[in-house]
């Protein structure tokens, strides 16, 4: 059997989760496992996400972003979420985090994992990181990203745009299911919000999900936005 890469979507603590889905999936030691970012923030397990991806492979998310742009801030400006991660978290995490690629190519499988998004005919190497990590509704060329929630009239979700060659691997945006287009596989179906962690598994392109436990964080069970097919994300 060949081996096997399982790329799993924003953690964000949700750790007993994260090993429930492993274990689903049926991971072991032979098998790639790849985190797409976001491990930290709103959740219950912080810490242990962190260690266990620090076991395995994970990619640069926003929320890991902030964390390392604000390392040296005083405690007292950090939002109560972000001080709550920080009293977690030791210099050996924040400097693994500072250690992260903005994004991983799978050559073996034409896929590319980012944490958001990526613009159409640009590389990845040449890509903004601003868009690797927030990428959402765009009308290129121009630069600007919207969330769904505030996208102006012209603007839509960047899988859209994307036209390959390679497909791409993506979290950040939470949708009420994975994204599953020709060349994009959006896989952030909002686990701390009490909707599922999702994996994909290639070479096959199989989703597995498994349920929240709780929903940790409220805020994602209103209004679902249309972006992509039948698909809707919360925004």
């Amino acid at each position: 059997m060949s081996r096997r890469t399982i790329v799993i979507g924003d953690l964000h603590g949700c750790y007993d989760e994260a090993v429930e889905l492993l274990g689903k999936v049926g991971a072991t030691s032979s098998d790639r496992i790849i985190f797409a970012g976001d491990l930290v923030d709103r959740g219950p397990k912080r810490r242990e996400c962190v260690e266990l991806a620090m076991r395995h492979e994970a990619i640069l998310g926003n929320h890991e972003e902030k964390h390392l742009q604000q390392r040296h801030r005083a405690d007292e400006r950090l939002p109560p979420d972000h001080l709550e991660t920080r009293r977690v978290l030791q210099p050996g995490h924040y400097d693994w985090m500072a250690r992260l690629p903005r994004y991983l190519r799978l050559p073996e499988h034409n896929a590319i994992v980012v944490h958001a998004g990526l613009l159409p005919d640009i590389p990845v190497e040449k890509q903004d990181p601003y868009h690797l990590l927030h990428a959402q509704c765009i009308r290129p060329p121009a630069a600007k990203s919207y969330w769904p929630s505030k996208a102006p009239d012209g603007w839509n979700f960047w899988t859209h745009h994307w036209k390959g060659p390679e497909r791409v691997i993506f979290g950040h945006t939470v949708f009420d299911a994975p994204l599953v287009t020709e060349h994009a596989v959006g896989i952030d179906t909002g686990c701390v919000y009490g909707r599922s962690l999702t994996a994909v598994v290639l070479p096959t392109w199989e989703l597995v999900s498994v349920p929240a436990r709780s929903t940790y964080r409220g805020g994602k069970a209103v209004a679902r936005i249309p972006v992509h097919g039948d698909v809707s994300v919360f925004s």
